[in-house]
């Protein structure tokens, strides 16, 4: 198992992925690890929605193409597709701690997807307009998408983008 410095280092977002199906075990045991993230009094305000196959077509299928090109062909490509939601709470400080909360849940399904030799392309926006796609996937009036998860096997692994010098984001008072 690679030391978690390198799996910071190495892992990166992943847009081509093979014809290889991924199976569903391994990633019903990366969403048993990854729930592990922190989340305020255990509230575990997350929720998956698991599409592969024809399933996954169709939500593919609701999507604007001409707005969203790059989103659709991710999802077209990958072996699966995870939907990942957050629960909303009018309350906006525990709405802003659970959303949170399942963005590092989803950095954890990253960072283990790469462990297991899985790539993964997170996408975040705005999706409530997405009548259709919503009513598709299942999406409750309580929850918004965190993120919607094209995930599957990758070769060659991709380039690594360059960062910007560390010195450059921090400021010392």
């Amino acid at each position: 198992m690679m030391n978690m410095i390198s799996l910071f280092r190495e892992t990166r977002a992943v847009r081509d992925f093979t014809d290889e199906p991924v199976p569903r075990h391994i990633i019903m045991n990366i969403l048993d690890d990854a729930v592990w993230a922190p989340n305020h009094r255990f509230r575990e305000p997350w929720r998956f929605i698991y599409a592969e196959g024809d399933g996954k077509q169709k939500l593919a299928a609701s999507i604007d193409w001409k707005q969203h090109p790059r989103l659709v062909n991710t999802i077209i490509q990958a072996p699966l597709c995870l939907i990942v939601t957050a629960k909303m709470n009018n309350d906006e400080h525990i709405a802003s701690e659970d959303f949170a909360a399942v963005c590092c849940l989803i950095q954890n399904i990253q960072l283990l997807s790469w462990v297991h030799g899985l790539g993964m392309t997170w996408n975040l926006g705005d999706y409530r307009g997405w009548t259709e796609f919503m009513k598709l996937a299942g999406i409750q009036e309580n929850e918004r998408i965190a993120g919607i998860l094209s995930i599957g096997f990758f070769a060659p692994v991709p380039e690594k983008a360059a960062l910007i010098e560390l010195y450059e984001k921090v400021e010392v008072w």
